[in-house]
């Protein structure tokens, strides 16, 4: 894998390809359910298919924070983070690194014709790129070895 290849490479190739989700209905309650039993960090809420939310943990400390709240009444539309930044599922690896660090964000989900298709996180992203530096230092050893091999090196 190339330089060229890495940051060419689609969010397709290294999202998470299951996505958990919940309505912007359910319950505080049962969003906490849902991540501790499914040991996920966030939920992307839908209205009906479209994401217009996220919860993730730092949301469930900030509605605790806010404290004396009843948690099967408060809402996943109550203390999700919106808006929603989300990246097209054709995107470059580059595209979505840019994303992150300009909305100093941790994850995100990846959509197809607006349709939650997968979700993307800071460490998919850490990871693509320790493949590529494994790869690129791989290459990098082939071609001064043929340089050496042809004379090629200065000294």
């Amino acid at each position: 894998m190339s330089a060229k290849v890495q940051t060419k490479s689609t969010v397709s190739k290294i999202m998470h390809k299951e996505v958990m989700t919940v309505r912007t209905t359910t319950s505080a309650q049962q969003c906490a359910v849902k991540m501790t039993k499914e040991r996920v960090g966030c939920l992307v809420v839908l209205d009906k298919k479209e994401p217009v939310g996220i919860i993730t943990e730092r949301g469930f400390a900030d509605l605790v924070k806010r404290g004396n709240f009843d948690c099967k009444e408060v809402k996943a539309q109550d203390f999700m983070t919106t808006p929603i930044i989300s990246v097209d599922v054709n995107s470059t690896y580059e595209k979505a690194m840019r994303i992150f660090e300009k909305k100093e964000i941790k994850r995100m989900p990846v959509v197809d014709e607006g349709n939650v298709v997968g979700l993307l996180t800071l460490r998919n992203l850490v990871t693509h790129s320790k493949k590529a530096m494994k790869s690129l230092k791989r290459e990098n050893t082939v071609l001064k070895s043929m340089a050496e091999q042809r004379g090629m090196t200065r000294e």
